[in-house]
Protein backbone atom coordinates (compact mmCIF):
# COMPACT_ATOMS: atom_id res chain seq x y z
CA UNK A 1 0.00 0.00 0.00
CA UNK A 2 2.84 2.36 0.80
CA UNK A 3 4.40 1.86 -2.63
CA UNK A 4 1.04 2.46 -4.33
CA UNK A 5 0.53 5.66 -2.38
CA UNK A 6 4.02 6.87 -3.30
CA UNK A 7 3.39 6.17 -7.00
CA UNK A 8 0.10 8.04 -6.85
CA UNK A 9 1.72 11.00 -5.14
CA UNK A 10 4.56 11.03 -7.67
CA UNK A 11 2.12 10.99 -10.60
CA UNK A 12 0.07 13.73 -9.01
CA UNK A 13 3.13 15.93 -8.47
CA UNK A 14 4.23 15.75 -12.12
CA UNK A 15 1.30 17.58 -13.64
CA UNK A 16 1.40 21.23 -12.56
CA UNK A 17 4.23 23.29 -11.05
CA UNK A 18 2.67 24.96 -8.03
CA UNK A 19 4.74 28.13 -8.26
CA UNK A 20 3.27 28.92 -11.68
CA UNK A 21 -0.32 29.05 -10.41
CA UNK A 22 -1.89 32.23 -9.04
CA UNK A 23 -5.59 31.60 -9.80
CA UNK A 24 -7.98 29.68 -7.56
CA UNK A 25 -10.07 27.14 -9.54
CA UNK A 26 -13.59 25.98 -8.76
CA UNK A 27 -12.84 22.31 -9.27
CA UNK A 28 -14.85 19.18 -10.00
CA UNK A 29 -13.61 15.61 -9.74
CA UNK A 30 -15.00 13.28 -12.41
CA UNK A 31 -14.78 9.51 -11.97
CA UNK A 32 -16.21 6.75 -14.16
CA UNK A 33 -16.33 2.95 -14.17
CA UNK A 34 -17.99 0.75 -16.77
CA UNK A 35 -18.29 -2.87 -17.90
CA UNK A 36 -15.55 -2.13 -20.44
CA UNK A 37 -13.03 -1.78 -17.63
CA UNK A 38 -11.08 -4.68 -16.19
CA UNK A 39 -11.88 -5.49 -12.59
CA UNK A 40 -8.78 -3.67 -11.43
CA UNK A 41 -9.10 -2.38 -7.90
CA UNK A 42 -7.14 0.77 -8.80
CA UNK A 43 -9.93 1.73 -11.24
CA UNK A 44 -12.72 1.50 -8.68
CA UNK A 45 -14.83 4.59 -8.06
CA UNK A 46 -13.53 4.80 -4.50
CA UNK A 47 -9.85 4.60 -5.49
CA UNK A 48 -10.23 7.11 -8.33
CA UNK A 49 -11.89 9.54 -5.92
CA UNK A 50 -9.26 9.02 -3.21
CA UNK A 51 -6.41 9.65 -5.67
CA UNK A 52 -7.92 12.86 -7.00
CA UNK A 53 -8.90 14.19 -3.57
CA UNK A 54 -5.31 13.65 -2.45
CA UNK A 55 -4.08 15.47 -5.56
CA UNK A 56 -6.32 18.46 -4.85
CA UNK A 57 -5.53 18.54 -1.13
CA UNK A 58 -1.86 19.25 -1.84
CA UNK A 59 -2.69 22.18 -4.11
CA UNK A 60 -4.41 25.15 -2.43
CA UNK A 61 -5.28 26.76 -5.78
CA UNK A 62 -7.89 24.02 -6.40
CA UNK A 63 -11.12 24.36 -4.42
CA UNK A 64 -13.12 21.13 -4.61
CA UNK A 65 -16.77 21.90 -5.34
CA UNK A 66 -18.22 18.43 -6.02
CA UNK A 67 -17.45 14.86 -7.09
CA UNK A 68 -19.33 13.62 -10.17
CA UNK A 69 -19.50 9.84 -10.53
CA UNK A 70 -20.82 7.73 -13.44
CA UNK A 71 -20.84 4.11 -12.31
CA UNK A 72 -21.69 1.57 -14.98
CA UNK A 73 -21.61 3.88 -18.03
CA UNK A 74 -19.59 3.28 -21.18
CA UNK A 75 -16.78 5.61 -22.22
CA UNK A 76 -17.65 5.35 -25.91
CA UNK A 77 -19.92 8.41 -25.80
CA UNK A 78 -20.76 11.34 -23.50
CA UNK A 79 -24.38 10.36 -22.86
CA UNK A 80 -23.86 9.85 -19.11
CA UNK A 81 -26.08 11.47 -16.43
CA UNK A 82 -23.34 12.75 -14.11
CA UNK A 83 -21.21 14.01 -17.02
CA UNK A 84 -24.23 15.90 -18.37
CA UNK A 85 -24.87 17.39 -14.94
CA UNK A 86 -21.18 18.39 -14.71
CA UNK A 87 -21.35 20.17 -18.08
CA UNK A 88 -24.44 22.08 -16.88
CA UNK A 89 -22.39 23.27 -13.90
CA UNK A 90 -19.63 24.36 -16.32
CA UNK A 91 -22.13 26.30 -18.43
CA UNK A 92 -23.47 27.96 -15.27
CA UNK A 93 -19.86 28.95 -14.43
CA UNK A 94 -19.94 27.01 -11.16
CA UNK A 95 -16.99 24.89 -12.36
CA UNK A 96 -13.90 26.06 -14.28
CA UNK A 97 -11.64 23.05 -13.75
CA UNK A 98 -12.21 19.29 -14.17
CA UNK A 99 -9.75 16.68 -12.88
CA UNK A 100 -9.80 12.98 -13.83
CA UNK A 101 -7.52 10.04 -13.12
CA UNK A 102 -6.65 9.53 -16.78
CA UNK A 103 -8.01 10.38 -20.22
CA UNK A 104 -9.88 7.08 -20.52
CA UNK A 105 -12.18 8.25 -17.69
CA UNK A 106 -13.18 11.17 -19.93
CA UNK A 107 -13.93 8.87 -22.86
CA UNK A 108 -12.62 6.21 -25.19
CA UNK A 109 -13.93 7.77 -28.40
CA UNK A 110 -11.03 9.57 -30.06
CA UNK A 111 -13.10 12.05 -32.06
CA UNK A 112 -15.46 13.12 -29.25
CA UNK A 113 -12.66 13.35 -26.69
CA UNK A 114 -10.56 15.46 -29.05
CA UNK A 115 -13.53 17.75 -29.74
CA UNK A 116 -13.98 18.29 -26.00
CA UNK A 117 -10.31 19.08 -25.32
CA UNK A 118 -9.69 21.24 -28.38
CA UNK A 119 -13.01 23.10 -28.67
CA UNK A 120 -15.19 22.86 -25.57
CA UNK A 121 -12.47 23.59 -23.00
CA UNK A 122 -11.20 26.78 -24.72
CA UNK A 123 -14.77 27.99 -25.35
CA UNK A 124 -15.73 27.85 -21.66
CA UNK A 125 -12.27 28.77 -20.35
CA UNK A 126 -12.24 25.33 -18.75
CA UNK A 127 -9.07 23.77 -17.37
CA UNK A 128 -8.87 20.00 -17.74
CA UNK A 129 -6.32 17.77 -15.98
CA UNK A 130 -5.71 14.02 -16.41
CA UNK A 131 -3.38 13.21 -13.51
CA UNK A 132 -1.85 9.88 -14.52
CA UNK A 133 -1.46 10.99 -18.15
CA UNK A 134 0.43 14.12 -17.03
CA UNK A 135 -1.94 16.23 -19.14
CA UNK A 136 -3.09 19.77 -18.33
CA UNK A 137 -4.78 22.09 -20.85
CA UNK A 138 -3.18 25.12 -19.16
CA UNK A 139 0.43 24.04 -19.76
CA UNK A 140 0.19 21.57 -22.66
CA UNK A 141 2.70 21.89 -25.51
CA UNK A 142 2.98 20.39 -28.97
CA UNK A 143 4.60 17.19 -27.73
CA UNK A 144 1.94 16.81 -25.09
CA UNK A 145 -0.78 17.27 -27.69
CA UNK A 146 0.75 14.47 -29.74
CA UNK A 147 0.89 12.28 -26.66
CA UNK A 148 -2.75 12.99 -25.90
CA UNK A 149 -3.78 12.14 -29.45
CA UNK A 150 -1.92 8.84 -29.30
CA UNK A 151 -3.41 8.05 -25.91
CA UNK A 152 -6.91 8.70 -27.22
CA UNK A 153 -6.29 6.46 -30.23
CA UNK A 154 -5.12 3.69 -27.91
CA UNK A 155 -8.17 4.12 -25.69
CA UNK A 156 -10.42 4.05 -28.75
CA UNK A 157 -8.80 0.83 -29.99
CA UNK A 158 -8.95 -0.69 -26.50
CA UNK A 159 -12.71 -0.17 -26.27
CA UNK A 160 -13.22 -1.65 -29.73
CA UNK A 161 -10.99 -4.65 -28.92
CA UNK A 162 -12.70 -5.36 -25.59
CA UNK A 163 -16.14 -5.15 -27.19
CA UNK A 164 -15.10 -7.54 -29.96
CA UNK A 165 -13.57 -10.07 -27.52
CA UNK A 166 -16.60 -10.00 -25.20
CA UNK A 167 -19.01 -10.49 -28.11
CA UNK A 168 -16.93 -13.32 -29.56
CA UNK A 169 -16.72 -15.19 -26.24
CA UNK A 170 -20.45 -14.91 -25.61
CA UNK A 171 -21.28 -16.08 -29.13
CA UNK A 172 -19.10 -19.17 -28.70
CA UNK A 173 -20.97 -20.06 -25.51
CA UNK A 174 -24.38 -19.57 -27.14
CA UNK A 175 -23.45 -21.71 -30.17
CA UNK A 176 -22.29 -24.45 -27.79
CA UNK A 177 -25.75 -24.53 -26.18
CA UNK A 178 -24.72 -22.80 -22.94
CA UNK A 179 -27.38 -20.63 -21.33
CA UNK A 180 -25.82 -17.19 -20.71
CA UNK A 181 -28.81 -15.26 -19.35
CA UNK A 182 -28.40 -13.43 -16.04
CA UNK A 183 -31.72 -14.88 -14.84
CA UNK A 184 -33.18 -18.27 -15.65
CA UNK A 185 -36.44 -18.53 -17.63
CA UNK A 186 -39.63 -18.86 -15.60
CA UNK A 187 -40.28 -22.59 -15.11
CA UNK A 188 -36.56 -23.35 -14.94
CA UNK A 189 -33.61 -22.78 -12.65
CA UNK A 190 -29.85 -22.94 -13.15
CA UNK A 191 -28.14 -26.23 -12.37
CA UNK A 192 -26.12 -26.12 -9.12
CA UNK A 193 -23.33 -27.99 -10.95
CA UNK A 194 -23.34 -25.85 -14.10
CA UNK A 195 -24.70 -22.27 -14.17
CA UNK A 196 -24.96 -22.46 -17.98
CA UNK A 197 -27.39 -25.42 -17.81
CA UNK A 198 -31.16 -25.08 -17.26
CA UNK A 199 -33.07 -27.64 -15.18
CA UNK A 200 -36.82 -27.83 -14.49
CA UNK A 201 -38.07 -25.85 -11.48
CA UNK A 202 -40.65 -28.08 -9.71
CA UNK A 203 -42.39 -25.00 -8.23
CA UNK A 204 -42.96 -22.96 -11.41
CA UNK A 205 -42.97 -25.55 -14.22
CA UNK A 206 -46.58 -26.64 -13.38
CA UNK A 207 -47.70 -23.01 -13.80
CA UNK A 208 -46.17 -22.92 -17.29
CA UNK A 209 -48.01 -26.15 -18.20
CA UNK A 210 -51.28 -24.71 -16.87
CA UNK A 211 -50.84 -21.51 -18.94
CA UNK A 212 -50.39 -23.59 -22.10
CA UNK A 213 -53.40 -25.75 -21.23
CA UNK A 214 -55.65 -22.70 -20.71
CA UNK A 215 -54.53 -21.26 -24.03
CA UNK A 216 -55.17 -24.52 -25.86
CA UNK A 217 -58.73 -24.40 -24.46
CA UNK A 218 -59.27 -21.00 -26.09
CA UNK A 219 -58.63 -18.69 -23.15
CA UNK A 220 -57.36 -15.20 -24.16
CA UNK A 221 -54.08 -13.63 -23.02
CA UNK A 222 -55.96 -11.20 -20.78
CA UNK A 223 -58.17 -14.02 -19.49
CA UNK A 224 -55.10 -16.04 -18.47
CA UNK A 225 -53.53 -12.94 -16.98
CA UNK A 226 -56.63 -12.25 -14.86
CA UNK A 227 -56.99 -15.87 -13.73
CA UNK A 228 -53.36 -16.05 -12.57
CA UNK A 229 -53.73 -12.87 -10.54
CA UNK A 230 -57.11 -13.94 -9.10
CA UNK A 231 -55.52 -17.22 -7.96
CA UNK A 232 -52.72 -15.31 -6.24
CA UNK A 233 -49.98 -17.04 -8.22
CA UNK A 234 -46.76 -14.94 -8.03
CA UNK A 235 -45.63 -13.46 -11.34
CA UNK A 236 -42.06 -14.20 -12.53
CA UNK A 237 -40.85 -10.88 -11.11
CA UNK A 238 -42.67 -11.40 -7.81
CA UNK A 239 -41.37 -14.97 -7.58
CA UNK A 240 -37.80 -13.61 -7.67
CA UNK A 241 -38.62 -10.82 -5.21
CA UNK A 242 -40.14 -13.30 -2.72
CA UNK A 243 -36.82 -15.15 -2.74
CA UNK A 244 -34.72 -12.06 -2.19
CA UNK A 245 -33.52 -11.80 -5.79
CA UNK A 246 -33.35 -8.10 -6.68
CA UNK A 247 -33.74 -7.09 -10.34
CA UNK A 248 -34.53 -3.84 -12.13
CA UNK A 249 -38.17 -4.90 -12.38
CA UNK A 250 -38.96 -5.86 -8.80
CA UNK A 251 -37.46 -3.02 -6.76
CA UNK A 252 -40.83 -1.30 -6.28
CA UNK A 253 -42.67 -1.78 -3.01
CA UNK A 254 -45.94 -2.61 -4.80
CA UNK A 255 -46.61 -6.27 -5.60
CA UNK A 256 -45.69 -7.28 -9.18
CA UNK A 257 -48.74 -8.76 -10.91
CA UNK A 258 -49.03 -10.84 -14.04
CA UNK A 259 -49.59 -8.87 -17.24
CA UNK A 260 -50.38 -9.63 -20.86
CA UNK A 261 -46.74 -9.28 -21.93
CA UNK A 262 -45.56 -11.94 -19.44
CA UNK A 263 -48.21 -14.38 -20.59
CA UNK A 264 -47.53 -13.74 -24.28
CA UNK A 265 -43.78 -14.27 -23.85
CA UNK A 266 -44.28 -17.62 -22.14
CA UNK A 267 -46.73 -18.79 -24.81
CA UNK A 268 -44.28 -18.11 -27.65
CA UNK A 269 -40.96 -19.22 -26.11
CA UNK A 270 -39.28 -22.34 -27.58
CA UNK A 271 -37.29 -22.67 -24.34
CA UNK A 272 -40.23 -24.74 -23.04
CA UNK A 273 -39.65 -27.23 -25.90
CA UNK A 274 -36.13 -27.88 -24.59
CA UNK A 275 -34.42 -25.54 -27.09
CA UNK A 276 -32.43 -22.35 -26.56
CA UNK A 277 -32.99 -19.22 -28.65
CA UNK A 278 -30.44 -16.61 -27.61
CA UNK A 279 -29.07 -13.30 -28.88
CA UNK A 280 -32.64 -12.00 -29.13
CA UNK A 281 -31.26 -8.64 -28.08
CA UNK A 282 -27.83 -7.06 -28.21
CA UNK A 283 -25.83 -3.87 -27.85
CA UNK A 284 -22.43 -2.56 -28.93
CA UNK A 285 -20.27 -1.28 -26.08
CA UNK A 286 -17.73 0.33 -28.37
CA UNK A 287 -20.15 1.94 -30.80
CA UNK A 288 -22.40 3.22 -28.06
CA UNK A 289 -25.34 1.34 -29.63
CA UNK A 290 -28.01 0.86 -26.95
CA UNK A 291 -29.82 -2.32 -26.04
CA UNK A 292 -32.14 -3.33 -28.91
CA UNK A 293 -34.10 -6.29 -30.23
CA UNK A 294 -32.43 -8.53 -32.81
CA UNK A 295 -34.14 -9.76 -35.98
CA UNK A 296 -35.37 -13.37 -35.63
CA UNK A 297 -33.06 -14.61 -38.42
CA UNK A 298 -30.09 -13.43 -36.34
CA UNK A 299 -31.03 -15.45 -33.24
CA UNK A 300 -28.71 -18.25 -32.18
CA UNK A 301 -30.86 -21.38 -31.81
CA UNK A 302 -29.58 -24.66 -30.40
CA UNK A 303 -32.02 -27.58 -30.01
CA UNK A 304 -32.34 -30.15 -27.23
CA UNK A 305 -30.16 -28.35 -24.69
CA UNK A 306 -32.32 -29.12 -21.64
CA UNK A 307 -35.44 -30.97 -20.45
CA UNK A 308 -38.67 -29.67 -22.06
CA UNK A 309 -41.70 -28.58 -20.01
CA UNK A 310 -44.20 -28.57 -22.92
CA UNK A 311 -44.49 -31.34 -25.52
CA UNK A 312 -44.33 -30.39 -29.19
CA UNK A 313 -47.96 -31.25 -29.94
CA UNK A 314 -49.32 -28.87 -27.30
CA UNK A 315 -46.76 -26.19 -28.23
CA UNK A 316 -47.70 -26.33 -31.93
CA UNK A 317 -51.42 -26.23 -31.05
CA UNK A 318 -50.90 -23.07 -28.99
CA UNK A 319 -48.83 -21.41 -31.72
CA UNK A 320 -51.65 -21.99 -34.23
CA UNK A 321 -54.12 -20.34 -31.84
CA UNK A 322 -51.68 -17.43 -31.38
CA UNK A 323 -51.28 -17.10 -35.14
CA UNK A 324 -55.04 -16.95 -35.75
CA UNK A 325 -55.50 -14.38 -32.95
CA UNK A 326 -52.79 -12.22 -34.48
CA UNK A 327 -54.40 -12.47 -37.91
CA UNK A 328 -57.78 -11.35 -36.51
CA UNK A 329 -56.11 -8.47 -34.71
CA UNK A 330 -54.37 -7.33 -37.89
CA UNK A 331 -57.61 -7.58 -39.87
CA UNK A 332 -59.37 -5.31 -37.39
CA UNK A 333 -56.47 -2.90 -36.92
CA UNK A 334 -57.39 -0.61 -39.80
CA UNK A 335 -61.12 -0.32 -39.16
CA UNK A 336 -60.89 3.00 -37.41
CA UNK A 337 -57.97 4.57 -39.26
CA UNK A 338 -60.32 7.16 -40.76
CA UNK A 339 -61.06 8.56 -37.31
CA UNK A 340 -58.81 11.23 -35.72
CA UNK A 341 -55.67 10.29 -33.82
CA UNK A 342 -53.86 12.20 -31.10
CA UNK A 343 -50.26 12.49 -29.91
CA UNK A 344 -49.33 12.27 -26.23
CA UNK A 345 -47.37 15.53 -25.85
CA UNK A 346 -46.60 14.81 -22.17
CA UNK A 347 -44.68 11.58 -22.71
CA UNK A 348 -42.76 10.24 -19.72
CA UNK A 349 -43.26 13.49 -17.80
CA UNK A 350 -46.79 12.36 -16.85
CA UNK A 351 -46.91 9.54 -14.26
CA UNK A 352 -49.25 7.93 -11.73
CA UNK A 353 -48.69 9.24 -8.19
CA UNK A 354 -49.41 5.79 -6.69
CA UNK A 355 -47.78 3.16 -8.91
CA UNK A 356 -45.31 5.34 -10.82
CA UNK A 357 -46.45 4.10 -14.24
CA UNK A 358 -46.39 6.50 -17.19
CA UNK A 359 -49.97 7.66 -17.83
CA UNK A 360 -51.12 6.51 -21.27
CA UNK A 361 -53.31 8.23 -23.85
CA UNK A 362 -56.10 5.82 -24.80
CA UNK A 363 -58.28 6.09 -27.92
CA UNK A 364 -61.83 4.72 -27.64
CA UNK A 365 -64.82 4.70 -29.99
CA UNK A 366 -68.55 5.18 -29.72
CA UNK A 367 -70.87 2.27 -30.49
CA UNK A 368 -71.82 3.93 -33.74
CA UNK A 369 -68.08 3.90 -34.63
CA UNK A 370 -68.29 7.44 -35.92
CA UNK A 371 -66.84 9.22 -32.91
CA UNK A 372 -63.54 8.92 -31.12
CA UNK A 373 -62.63 9.81 -27.56
CA UNK A 374 -59.21 10.41 -26.02
CA UNK A 375 -58.61 9.71 -22.35
CA UNK A 376 -55.50 9.63 -20.17
CA UNK A 377 -55.53 6.53 -17.95
CA UNK A 378 -53.22 4.77 -15.51
CA UNK A 379 -52.14 1.59 -17.39
CA UNK A 380 -51.72 -0.36 -14.16
CA UNK A 381 -55.37 0.20 -13.26
CA UNK A 382 -56.51 -0.55 -16.82
CA UNK A 383 -54.79 -3.93 -16.83
CA UNK A 384 -55.15 -5.06 -13.22
CA UNK A 385 -57.96 -3.01 -11.66
CA UNK A 386 -58.05 -1.68 -8.10
CA UNK A 387 -55.96 -4.58 -6.76
CA UNK A 388 -52.95 -2.91 -8.34
CA UNK A 389 -53.73 0.82 -8.41
CA UNK A 390 -56.49 3.33 -7.84
CA UNK A 391 -58.76 4.27 -10.75
CA UNK A 392 -57.36 7.32 -12.51
CA UNK A 393 -58.59 8.83 -15.75
CA UNK A 394 -58.99 12.25 -17.32
CA UNK A 395 -60.28 13.34 -20.69
CA UNK A 396 -57.55 14.70 -22.92
CA UNK A 397 -59.43 17.95 -23.50
CA UNK A 398 -59.82 18.49 -19.73
CA UNK A 399 -56.17 17.68 -19.07
CA UNK A 400 -54.91 20.02 -21.79
CA UNK A 401 -57.09 22.83 -20.44
CA UNK A 402 -55.97 22.22 -16.85
CA UNK A 403 -52.26 22.21 -17.77
CA UNK A 404 -52.55 25.36 -19.89
CA UNK A 405 -54.48 27.11 -17.09
CA UNK A 406 -51.79 26.12 -14.55
CA UNK A 407 -49.01 27.45 -16.77
CA UNK A 408 -50.87 30.73 -17.33
CA UNK A 409 -51.46 31.04 -13.57
CA UNK A 410 -47.73 30.56 -12.97
CA UNK A 411 -46.99 33.26 -15.56
CA UNK A 412 -49.47 35.64 -13.85
CA UNK A 413 -47.84 34.96 -10.48
CA UNK A 414 -44.44 35.79 -11.91
CA UNK A 415 -45.72 39.00 -13.52
CA UNK A 416 -47.13 40.11 -10.14
CA UNK A 417 -43.81 39.29 -8.48
CA UNK A 418 -41.92 41.15 -11.22
CA UNK A 419 -44.01 44.27 -10.69
CA UNK A 420 -43.54 44.05 -6.92
CA UNK A 421 -39.78 43.64 -7.37
CA UNK A 422 -39.54 46.69 -9.63
CA UNK A 423 -41.61 48.78 -7.18
CA UNK A 424 -39.42 47.78 -4.22
CA UNK A 425 -36.24 48.44 -6.20
CA UNK A 426 -37.51 51.93 -7.06
CA UNK A 427 -38.21 52.55 -3.37
CA UNK A 428 -34.73 51.29 -2.48
CA UNK A 429 -33.17 53.53 -5.14
CA UNK A 430 -35.03 56.55 -3.77
CA UNK A 431 -33.95 55.61 -0.28
CA UNK A 432 -30.31 55.42 -1.38
CA UNK A 433 -30.58 58.78 -3.16
CA UNK A 434 -32.13 60.39 -0.11
CA UNK A 435 -29.37 59.07 2.11
CA UNK A 436 -26.79 60.82 -0.05
CA UNK A 437 -24.98 57.61 -1.04
CA UNK A 438 -24.82 58.73 -4.66
CA UNK A 439 -23.09 61.99 -3.70
CA UNK A 440 -20.81 60.09 -1.36
CA UNK A 441 -19.80 57.73 -4.15
CA UNK A 442 -19.06 60.66 -6.45
CA UNK A 443 -16.87 62.34 -3.77
CA UNK A 444 -14.97 59.11 -3.10
CA UNK A 445 -14.25 58.62 -6.81
CA UNK A 446 -12.83 62.16 -6.95
CA UNK A 447 -10.58 61.54 -3.93
CA UNK A 448 -9.30 58.30 -5.48
CA UNK A 449 -8.43 60.13 -8.72
CA UNK A 450 -6.57 62.78 -6.73
CA UNK A 451 -4.56 60.19 -4.81
CA UNK A 452 -3.65 58.40 -8.03
CA UNK A 453 -2.51 61.69 -9.55
CA UNK A 454 -0.39 62.31 -6.45
CA UNK A 455 1.13 58.88 -6.85
CA UNK A 456 2.15 59.70 -10.44
CA UNK A 457 3.78 62.93 -9.32
CA UNK A 458 5.63 61.08 -6.60
CA UNK A 459 7.35 58.86 -9.17
CA UNK A 460 8.41 61.92 -11.18
CA UNK A 461 9.96 63.44 -8.06
CA UNK A 462 11.96 60.26 -7.51
CA UNK A 463 13.11 60.14 -11.12
CA UNK A 464 14.16 63.81 -11.10
CA UNK A 465 16.00 63.51 -7.80
CA UNK A 466 13.65 65.51 -5.55
CA UNK A 467 13.09 62.42 -3.38
CA UNK A 468 15.45 59.68 -2.26
CA UNK A 469 14.39 56.06 -2.42
CA UNK A 470 13.56 55.79 1.30
CA UNK A 471 11.27 58.82 1.26
CA UNK A 472 9.71 57.60 -1.98
CA UNK A 473 9.01 54.14 -0.51
CA UNK A 474 7.47 55.52 2.69
CA UNK A 475 5.30 58.08 0.91
CA UNK A 476 4.26 55.53 -1.73
CA UNK A 477 3.12 53.12 1.00
CA UNK A 478 1.01 55.82 2.67
CA UNK A 479 -0.67 56.82 -0.60
CA UNK A 480 -1.37 53.21 -1.65
CA UNK A 481 -2.88 52.44 1.76
CA UNK A 482 -5.14 55.47 1.46
CA UNK A 483 -6.23 54.51 -2.07
CA UNK A 484 -7.07 50.99 -0.89
CA UNK A 485 -9.12 52.38 1.99
CA UNK A 486 -11.05 54.74 -0.29
CA UNK A 487 -11.72 52.02 -2.89
CA UNK A 488 -13.04 49.70 -0.18
CA UNK A 489 -15.32 52.45 1.08
CA UNK A 490 -16.51 53.12 -2.47
CA UNK A 491 -17.22 49.44 -2.97
CA UNK A 492 -19.38 49.35 0.15
CA UNK A 493 -21.32 52.45 -0.98
CA UNK A 494 -21.95 51.02 -4.48
CA UNK A 495 -22.61 47.43 -3.35
CA UNK A 496 -26.33 48.04 -2.95
CA UNK A 497 -26.67 49.18 -6.56
CA UNK A 498 -24.67 46.21 -7.91
CA UNK A 499 -26.44 43.77 -5.61
CA UNK A 500 -29.91 44.54 -6.85
CA UNK A 501 -28.88 44.76 -10.47
CA UNK A 502 -27.64 41.17 -10.10
CA UNK A 503 -30.84 40.12 -8.36
CA UNK A 504 -32.86 41.38 -11.30
CA UNK A 505 -31.01 38.88 -13.51
CA UNK A 506 -32.86 36.00 -11.77
CA UNK A 507 -36.04 37.21 -13.41
CA UNK A 508 -34.61 37.34 -16.94
CA UNK A 509 -35.24 33.63 -17.68
CA UNK A 510 -38.89 34.01 -16.73
CA UNK A 511 -39.13 37.28 -18.68
CA UNK A 512 -38.15 35.33 -21.81
CA UNK A 513 -40.69 32.56 -21.12
CA UNK A 514 -43.54 35.00 -20.47
CA UNK A 515 -42.75 36.99 -23.59
CA UNK A 516 -42.67 33.84 -25.74
CA UNK A 517 -45.61 31.86 -24.37
CA UNK A 518 -48.00 34.11 -22.43
CA UNK A 519 -50.33 34.75 -25.37
CA UNK A 520 -50.62 31.10 -26.51
CA UNK A 521 -54.14 29.70 -26.54
CA UNK A 522 -53.42 25.98 -26.97
CA UNK A 523 -51.16 23.55 -25.17
CA UNK A 524 -48.29 22.15 -27.26
CA UNK A 525 -45.31 19.83 -26.92
CA UNK A 526 -43.00 22.86 -27.16
CA UNK A 527 -44.74 24.60 -24.26
CA UNK A 528 -44.77 21.41 -22.14
CA UNK A 529 -41.04 20.83 -22.73
CA UNK A 530 -40.24 24.47 -21.96
CA UNK A 531 -42.26 24.72 -18.74
CA UNK A 532 -42.90 21.34 -17.13
CA UNK A 533 -40.41 19.16 -15.29
CA UNK A 534 -42.92 16.46 -14.31
CA UNK A 535 -46.64 15.83 -13.77
CA UNK A 536 -48.52 13.34 -11.61
CA UNK A 537 -52.14 12.19 -11.56
CA UNK A 538 -53.35 11.74 -7.97
CA UNK A 539 -55.86 9.28 -6.50
CA UNK A 540 -58.76 11.72 -7.03
CA UNK A 541 -57.59 12.33 -10.65
CA UNK A 542 -56.29 15.80 -9.73
CA UNK A 543 -52.93 16.99 -11.07
CA UNK A 544 -49.63 17.85 -9.40
CA UNK A 545 -47.35 19.83 -11.70
CA UNK A 546 -43.65 20.55 -11.09
CA UNK A 547 -42.48 23.49 -13.18
CA UNK A 548 -38.99 24.10 -14.55
CA UNK A 549 -36.87 27.18 -13.63
CA UNK A 550 -38.25 27.31 -10.08
CA UNK A 551 -34.82 28.06 -8.59
CA UNK A 552 -34.80 31.38 -10.48
CA UNK A 553 -38.38 32.04 -9.38
CA UNK A 554 -37.51 31.42 -5.72
CA UNK A 555 -34.56 33.82 -6.05
CA UNK A 556 -37.01 36.53 -7.13
CA UNK A 557 -39.23 35.78 -4.12
CA UNK A 558 -36.24 35.85 -1.75
CA UNK A 559 -35.14 39.22 -3.18
CA UNK A 560 -38.63 40.63 -2.70
CA UNK A 561 -38.65 39.51 0.93
CA UNK A 562 -35.21 41.07 1.56
CA UNK A 563 -36.21 44.36 -0.06
CA UNK A 564 -39.46 44.54 1.94
CA UNK A 565 -37.44 44.46 5.16
CA UNK A 566 -34.90 47.02 3.91
CA UNK A 567 -37.44 49.63 2.78
CA UNK A 568 -39.83 49.14 5.69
Amino acid sequence: MARTANRRQKAAEQTVPQEQVTKVYETAIYVRLSREDNLNNSDSIENQTALLESYIASRPYFRLVEVFSDNGYTGTDFDRPEWQRLMEAVQQKKINCIIVKDLSRLGRNYIETGEFLEKICPFFGLRFIAVNDNFDTDIVGSNDQLSVSLSNIINDYYAKDISRKVSSALRDKMESGDYIGSWEKYGYMKSPENKNQLIVNPETAPIVRQIYQWRSEGMSYMGINKKLNDMGIPSPGQYKADRGIVTNNNQKSRRILWNKHMVTEILRDITYLGHLAQRKATQCLYGGIPFHRTAEQDWIIVENTHEPIIDKELFDQVQEINRKATAVQKANSGKYDHLPKAVNIYGKKFTCADCGAVIKLVRSFSREKDKVYFTFKCPTYVEHGVRACNAKRMRKADLDEAVLTSIKAQFDLFIDCRQTLERLLAMKKAQVKKSGQADEAKALKKKIEQKKALFSGLYRDLREGFLDENDYAQTREVIMTEIARLEKQLGEVESTKVQYQEQLSSAKKWDVLVKKYYEVTEISAELVNAMIESMQMNEDSSLSIRFKHMDAFREVLDTIETLRKEVA
